[in-house]
């Protein structure tokens, strides 16, 4: 049986074969574009979550003065609406509070010999000194060592960080107070929802005062419970 005379000038007619061979290519080619589109979004965010988790720990190190209030950790806080603005629009359209939509934990970290009196490859122990906004880092844990390459956890601290400061007068003493900024956030995906899962970022910033060797959270008036300091350390 002969095909239909219209099936087979269609067969014929080159547009006929552009029109199937782009029918088959643009799907494919729009789920590349997708995908594309998707990882920029993702890699753009990241990068953006590790700069506000920077510059957080930053305001707060970089402070002249030796102590820090309920103020400071607001607006320290609050800088990740001008450097993470992306949690702006995703927690209007989640018709949520933008703090909800992003998790951001202060605290700042000193450190003491396991064994006092020691001056001598000593090795040193992790102490909350204050905690804020969050309050991952619980007054009453002290991070352990992990690998400078791990993921942050609430319950650890980079390796390098527990290093000792070389004494003038010989010997060691302990390692530097730092400023630890906590910053996690979920990113879901804005094409494929169905297909790509949701990624749960997590960054932190490590970060020594600038000016002062230490800080300390102090109580003032208004204070509305925003940062508290631990105890031993008011």
């Amino acid at each position: 049986m002969r095909p239909p005379a219209s099936l087979t000038r269609f067969g014929r007619d080159r547009r006929g074969i552009a029109v199937v061979e782009f029918s088959l290519i643009f799907p494919i080619l729009l789920a590349l574009s997708a995908g594309i589109f998707e990882y920029s979004s993702f890699v753009r965010q990241s990068r953006q979550l590790t700069d506000t988790a920077n510059s957080i720990a930053e305001i707060l190190a970089a402070g002249s003065d030796n102590t820090v209030n309920y103020t400071d950790l607001h607006y320290a806080y609050d800088s990740a609406m001008l450097t993470f603005p992306k949690v702006l629009s995703d927690s209007t359209r989640r018709g949520i509070a933008w703090s909800r939509d992003i998790t951001i934990s202060l605290a700042g970290v000193s450190f003491t010999a396991s064994v006092n009196g020691c001056t001598a490859n000593c090795t040193y122990v992790a102490n909350i000194n204050w905690t804020g906004a969050a309050a991952e880092r619980a007054c009453s844990t002290h991070p352990n060592s992990a690998s400078n390459t791990s993921a942050p956890s609430a319950g650890t601290l980079p390796a390098s960080l527990f290093t000792p400061v070389a004494s003038p007068q010989g010997g060691n003493g302990p390692p530097l107070y730092v400023v630890v900024a906590d910053v996690t956030y979920t990113w879901t995906p804005s094409v494929f929802t169905g297909l790509l899962g949701v990624v749960v970022m997590k960054r932190s910033s490590y970060i020594n005062p600038r000016y002062v060797s230490a800080l300390k959270y102090q109580a003032v008036s208004g204070d509305d419970a925003f940062g508290k300091a631990c105890p031993g350390y008011s």
